[in-house]
């Protein structure tokens, strides 16, 4: 175990903090929350971090704040600048920048340190004071600019000073030039095993020179399982409970990943006499791999009990192989058979569904962010269409969204539409020639684009028939809606009506028969042909909306648009086909 009692005696830090290397949240748990923010910070802290990497940046007024970026736009989605607002103008427009001093005191209150990246030059003296007056000594203050770490080490700073070195960089010579205690090595991206740089020659040095080592932020659990073993001061994460599985409160060691992580991919790649590319190819639908490598290493996963991480692979490539489906109306059997062919589709296409329901009528936005923070692939929408700035923030993270029946029409976003139209026109047609003269349409237009071009589209034909054509509007295109409707149909001699949906068209049904009424004499017409509309109960005439076609459009439109990005917004439409029965 490496010995830090020298460094924790020197600096004035806790020494029961727990077994180093430290878990230091970057950003907070950023992997979880909005980076830089009370949230972060706080979460961090209860996935057992025992220090919090924070980035400092001063207002027009001096007052230091905790932000990665002066720019506001990347994590906000504001054209706004720190350095040009007064701290009153910054509170208000994005209330979730936190000051220093308030990141301090929520440290202070949970017992965890401060590892604060110095980005704009004048924050460090300022930090540095504030956790002088407070007696916080649980701190280290660093930055990748030389020349302010000097300027704390001459004024005299008595917490720990790091340099974060970049790939290339000599360490040793930075870490002499700026006088620090602490060398910091981003070497996360310098090759698929950055692991490999930290060498035993390297570590003994740092050790001989009396500085201790932070590594860079890592999320790849082979990677962690690694360097975890190194004699480090910290390691940073953007996931702490990747490096504390077993502790909510950094009070134990938390020193081992959890179980299910000890086999890697390196061990299967040892067990089968293959490179570790060779283990991943193998485990990659249509990778190039040979049938003989590829049973070897199933075999060897099989025996050691290895399974392939998908989240920890999507943290390493940027992108995962989940795909979101936001949906509401699941009552709607309709709404269930939609969502079995999305997944089914998505599936053979070696993506992985994830279902996020919603209320009718809700802002979708809420959880399609939820969707970003696990780098889903992309979004498909079922219900209500998002607002214009989620599906901008998913065009700036690449991540593509596809409406499905939805009229909105934004850039980098593509639709898939059934041809409403022509039922709407049809569903006139049929109703005439099963013999009914007054007509009615059923519809909640304003809370579905579907329901309102059905709708339209059977006023209109009517219209230029000169056929009487009565609307019935209802709050919502559903069984009990539609059996609440039967009565007015009784009431104003409607006898040939379209319901927008098979769900709500059951209903009128259900709704007449129980005033003795349902002798078909009311001719009925649906949409979708769900299940229950071939059941000798309804007996329903209805348009088939084809589900597998639709959802292969879909799946088609997402992969096009992850491999052209940029490309113009794209609208396919789909055919319906009328399925005649008793009830028209």
């Amino acid at each position: 175990m490496h010995d830090l009692s020298g460094f924790f005696a020197r600096f004035g830090w806790p020494q029961n903090r727990g077994r180093p290397p430290f878990c230091i949240g970057h950003r907070g748990a950023s992997g979880h929350c909005v980076e830089n923010t009370l949230a972060a910070f706080q979460r961090a802290a209860e996935l057992g971090a025992e220090m919090w990497e924070l980035d400092t940046q001063m207002t027009a007024d001096q007052v230091v704040v905790v932000s990665h970026d002066d720019h506001l736009e990347r994590v906000f989605r504001k054209d706004l600048r720190i350095s040009q607002m007064t701290f009153a103008e910054l509170r208000n427009e994005v209330p979730e920048v936190p000051t220093f001093e308030e990141v301090a005191a929520l440290a202070r209150e949970t017992g965890c340190g401060l590892y604060v990246e110095l980005k704009r030059s004048g924050t460090g003296v300022l930090c540095w004071r504030h956790l002088q007056e407070m007696e916080q000594r649980f701190a280290c203050f660093g930055s990748f600019d030389l020349a302010q770490v000097r300027e704390l080490r001459q004024l005299g700073c008595g917490y720990p000073l790091s340099v974060l070195i970049r790939s290339g960089d000599n360490p040793f010579a930075l870490g002499d030039e700026a006088g620090a205690d602490v060398l910091h090595l981003c070497w996360e991206r310098a090759s698929e095993r950055p692991q490999d740089l930290v060498t035993e020659a390297l570590l003994e040095k740092a050790l001989a020179a009396g500085k201790e080592i932070v590594l860079w932020h890592e999320e790849r659990p082979e990677v962690l399982e690694d360097i975890m073993k190194l004699p480090l001061l910290g390691i940073c994460t953007d996931l702490p409970d990747l490096m504390r599985p077993h502790n909510g409160n950094g009070n134990g060691n938390g020193s081992q990943l959890r179980e299910l992580r000890r086999v890697t991919s390196f061990d299967v790649a040892r067990a089968a006499g293959v490179s570790r590319a060779a283990v991943s190819r193998a485990f990659t639908p249509d990778a190039s791999v040979s049938d003989k490598t590829r049973q070897k290493v199933y075999e060897a996963a099989k025996e050691l009990g290895y399974r392939v991480n998908y989240l920890a692979r999507s943290l390493t490539n940027k992108r995962s192989d989940l795909v979101g489906l936001v949906a509401a109306g699941l009552d709607n059997p309709f709404r269930t058979l939609q969502l079995e062919q999305l997944a089914r589709t998505l599936i053979a296409r070696n993506y992985r569904p994830i279902l996020l329901p919603t209320s009718k009528g809700a802002d979708s936005a809420t959880v399609i962010g939820q969707l970003l923070q696990y780098a889903v692939s992309g979004v498909i929408v079922t219900s209500d269409a998002p607002p214009s700035h989620i599906c901008e923030e998913c065009a700036a993270e690449g991540v593509p969204i596809v409406l499905i029946n939805k009229g909105e029409d934004y850039p980098f976003v593509d639709r898939v539409l059934s041809d409403d139209r022509m039922a709407g026109y049809t569903a006139v047609e049929v109703l005439l020639e099963a013999g009914a003269k007054k007509l009615a349409v059923i519809s909640g237009a304003a809370v579905s684009y579907s329901s309102r071009r059905r709708a339209e589209a059977f006023q209109a034909r009517c219209a230029a028939l000169g056929v009487e054509a009565r609307l019935i509007p209802v709050a919502s295109n559903d069984y009990w809606h539609g059996q609440q409707a039967a009565e007015e149909l009784l009431d104003v001699g409607v006898d040939g009506v379209f319901a927008v949906n098979d769900y709500m068209a059951c209903g009128v049904i259900d709704g007449l028969r129980q005033k003795g009424r349902m002798d078909y004499s009311i001719k009925i017409v649906g949409h979708d042909d769900i299940p229950q509309a071939s059941w000798s109960s309804y007996d329903l005439t209805t348009f088939l909306q084809p589900c597998d076609l639709q959802a292969g459009k879909v799946v088609d439109l997402l992969a096009s648009r992850i491999s052209e990005p940029d490309s113009v917004a794209r609208v396919e439409f789909t055919p319906v086909t009328l399925v005649s029965r008793r009830s028209a």
